[in-house]
């Protein structure tokens, strides 16, 4: 007879691939639904305070609201103006790519393979400066900013739902699971409380790093720091690797920017210590292991929730693998998958 393990690894490695592509296929209706509920997470102190302070729900929620919608204005107003500064921008990093760093990169690399010469002969950015490309651009920008509309409407729609309903599916459990009540709403309230502490701190920790890469790349003079800044916010969502695109993008313009060499070395070695020192000292000391997550777990839930939901599913693929891990953490027949998922740091849930 055949091991059982054997069998069940090929069987569990062909279930996560079904559930990836089933997830893919209902991403349109799921994916807004999902990020409503961990926005939810974010906003609910606010409506928590609201709410003792005696203010009526219905006020609560459109005070939520109209705080998101300034903040989605905020970021489109930013973006709308970066990229007309960028359009206007490119004729003149064209040039100095064209006519100063390729031929520089050239001759440093004289002596290399005549492969590697010859790649480098077809990085000409020409074709960039011509109105056509600057149009479709723009159409692209344009139907990209609609597209994102609409989802942000959806989200906001559920995340209304969520926030008005909160604390009515504890009651209903209750009804629905008299004898394991207790203990599905403890799973709950965990999974609530993660999630909303690890929202809520790293939207704290990525707001103040790229506010601090915006003053230093405005205090260089680097064009569109503003932007960089508000993608530094966005984009150290995603672990492990959104702090590369923090730094490779505003150090890029910066190079272009600059006649001279020692301005963009500059900005690279001071953005560079910065994040360095934010992301591996400053945010671990502060938020801990709050969500006590394998390493090498957080390196596969990234690749498999980029591969089913894209830079959304980045975004939220370690809150979602912490309330696997919890669910798995609170049952006596999973408990031990819960534990190894863990980075072995703090004790297990159920213990603590």
């Amino acid at each position: 007879m055949p091991n059982p393990r054997i069998i069940t690894i090929p069987i569990i490695a062909i279930a996560l691939v079904v559930v990836g592509v089933a997830l893919n296929v209902m991403r349109p209706v799921l994916l807004p639904f999902v990020v409503a509920v961990f926005l939810s997470n974010i906003f609910r102190p606010l409506v928590g305070f609201l709410r003792k302070k005696k203010v009526p729900m219905g006020v609560a929620l459109i005070a939520v609201l109209v705080l998101v919608g300034a903040v989605m204005f905020g970021i489109a107003l930013v973006t709308i103006s970066s990229v007309q500064s960028l359009v206007n921008a490119l004729p003149r990093y064209a040039a100095r790519w064209n006519n100063e760093l390729l031929p520089g990169l050239e001759s440093l690399l004289s002596d290399a393979p005549a492969a590697m010469q010859d790649q480098l002969r077809t990085l000409h950015w020409s074709n960039i400066v011509q109105v056509s490309s600057i149009v479709e651009l723009l159409y692209a920008g344009a139907g990209g900013f609609v597209s994102v509309l609409s989802g942000i409407g959806l989200i906001l729609l559920f995340m209304l739902f969520i926030l008005g309903g909160h604390g009515l599916f504890e009651k209903k459990i209750r009804i629905a699971y008299p004898h394991h009540a207790d203990r599905l709403a403890s799973v709950i309230e965990r999974i609530d409380a993660k999630t909303e502490r690890y929202f809520i701190a790293v939207s704290l920790m990525n707001l103040i790093s790229g506010a601090i890469s915006a003053v230093i790349l405005m205090a260089f003079g680097v064009d569109l720091a503003l932007l960089w800044g508000l993608l530094t916010f966005l984009v150290n969502f995603i672990p492990t690797i959104g702090s590369l695109f923090a730094l490779a993008l505003p150090i890029g313009v910066a190079f272009l920017q600059f006649d001279n060499i020692s301005t963009p070395i500059a900005v690279a070695i001071v953005l560079s210590v910065v994040q360095f020192l934010w992301g591996s000292v400053i945010t671990p000391r502060v938020m801990g292991s709050r969500l006590d997550l394998s390493p090498l777990l957080v390196l596969i839930a990234l690749i498999f929730w980029g591969w089913v939901w894209g830079p959304w599913g980045m975004v939220l693929s370690v809150p979602i693998t912490s309330m696997i891990k919890i669910a798995l953490e609170s049952l006596p027949e999973t408990k031990p998958i819960g534990i190894l998922m863990g980075s072995g740091t703090s004790k297990p849930m159920m213990e603590t």
